[in-house]
């Protein structure tokens, strides 16, 4: 679009009025001296009237050469201060040296717009490579406050909004692994944990704003992967074990069971005596086969077979097999269920014996005299066990769900690792805590 554009810089209008007021003053001069010969002397008239004329014709040469290219050069500038760069300045005929500024300053205007619509198209496409990304990505200020955090990065961190940790410093912000983040440096790499089992890789970088380095820190989860890694690990060494300890324990088995029948009809023999070592061994047998087995079924869980199942109903289920237990230790199994049905799709004997599971580990937990409740909530359906035991500690918190771990003397570190895997099969969210006073909360949130 070729356009002139109006005359209205200051200086511009501080020239024309000098030129005008030159003019005025000169020419009014002239013109006055004229009239004073016209009676006295005709020919001195005539030659201040030429004088006269010829001076306008240079005047006006004179504004054609220096202020209409001054204001050439104004308008440009006001365009360059209004950045209005699809406007262009309009050629003069006959002013080469004017001409050619304007052409240089067209080429110049033509370029500043297309380096902006090239910069607005790398901003336009970098802002929806941001929220369309599957990495979480948090952007902070030259101060290490958040600016901006992407949808993904909400998704990540159980966010709900990212009004609720702009403007805020990340060790102070709400997000579970704030001080964690707040304590990486620069370009560094590495994975941290929450609740025992999701797993995130957190690098710190930063890009150039305004001259200074701007810090960001992308966050990708690797829960999947790794428990994908981890498993396949573990199944086959459980399988591989139980194929070669069942074997073996058969024929053990079989053979003590021979020679204890034996000796039991020869009870006056000399060998007599070591019939109940016999008996023991069987035992034992026995046990190993058990244990193992109860490895190999953690392996062999079945995928869940989904049905409308009421949460509350549920719950009164696993109180009735838990109280007993629960009685004895003087524990209280207390329910807190919501007033309406929580109904879900999930496999009810697979989420049953889950949380038979978790009633059990609060249970041994609080050992004696304590609480256990059970609590169901219908608004964004959840199920949470909480208890009064002794609580988790962090170093235990991040091995927890890891296959095979237990705190306990007697325990084999798979009745977490089944819970693991129902809930991961049920596309559960599931995490706990240990709060101030040293209650636990495990908490699991189902899909509607």
């Amino acid at each position: 679009m070729i356009l002139k554009v109006p005359f209205r810089g200051f200086r511009g209008m501080k020239q024309k009025a000098l030129f005008w007021l030159l003019f005025t003053l000169v020419f009014g001069m002239l013109i006055t001296l004229g009239f004073l010969y016209l009676k006295s002397n005709l020919r001195m008239f005539l030659l201040v009237e030429g004088i006269t004329l010829l001076s306008i014709v240079l005047f006006i040469l004179f504004y054609n050469l220096l202020l209409k290219p001054f204001r050439t050069i104004t308008d440009g500038m006001d365009l360059l201060k209004q950045q209005d760069f699809s406007s262009r300045l309009r050629l003069r005929v006959g002013h080469d040296e004017t001409n050619r500024l304007i052409d240089i300053f067209n080429r110049m205007m033509d370029q500043l717009k297309e380096e902006r619509l090239h910069v607005r198209e790398q901003n336009r496409f970098l802002d929806l490579l941001i929220q369309a990304s599957p990495l979480g990505l948090i952007i902070l200020d030259f101060d290490d406050k958040i600016s901006q955090i992407n949808p993904a990065g909400l998704r990540l961190l159980n966010l709900d909004s990212e009004n609720t940790v702009l403007g805020k410093p990340l060790d102070e912000s709400v997000i579970e692994i704030g001080k964690s983040l707040a304590a990486l440096k620069a370009d560094e790499d590495t994975v941290l944990r929450i609740s025992g089992i999701t797993l995130y890789r957190c690098i710190r970088s930063s890009f150039i704003d305004r001259g200074f380095p701007r810090p960001f820190i992308l966050i990708e989860e690797l829960t999947h992967e790794a428990l994908k890694i981890e498993k396949k690990s573990y199944e086959n060494i459980i399988r591989m074990m139980a194929h070669e300890v069942n074997n073996s324990v058969a024929a053990v088995g079989s053979t003590l069971t021979i020679i204890s029948d034996t000796l039991k009809l020869h009870e006056n023999n000399e060998l007599s005596d070591v019939l109940p070592a016999v008996e023991a061994s069987y035992d034992r047998c026995i046990h190993l086969s058990r244990f193992i087995t109860n490895f190999a079924n953690v392996v062999k869980i079945p995928p869940p077979v989904l049905q409308k199942t009421d949460l509350n109903r549920l719950v009164y289920s696993v109180e009735t097999l838990c109280s007993t237990e629960c009685n004895r230790r003087n524990i209280r199994l207390s329910l807190l269920l919501s007033d309406i049905p929580v109904v879900v799709k999930i496999d009810g004997i697979q989420i049953e014996q889950a949380l038979i599971n978790l009633v059990k580990n609060a249970y041994e937990s609080i050992q004696a005299d304590g609480e256990v409740r059970i609590i169901t909530q219908s608004s964004s359906p959840q199920l949470m066990v909480e208890d009064t035991g002794a609580g988790i500690s962090e170093e235990i918190k991040e091995k927890l769900f890891t296959p095979f771990f237990t705190t306990k003397l007697q325990g084999q570190g798979i009745g977490l690792m089944f819970v693991r895997e129902v809930l991961l099969n049920h596309g559960c969210k599931f995490a706990f805590n240990t709060s101030v006073e040293g209650n636990t909360r495990f908490c699991i949130s189902f899909l509607l």
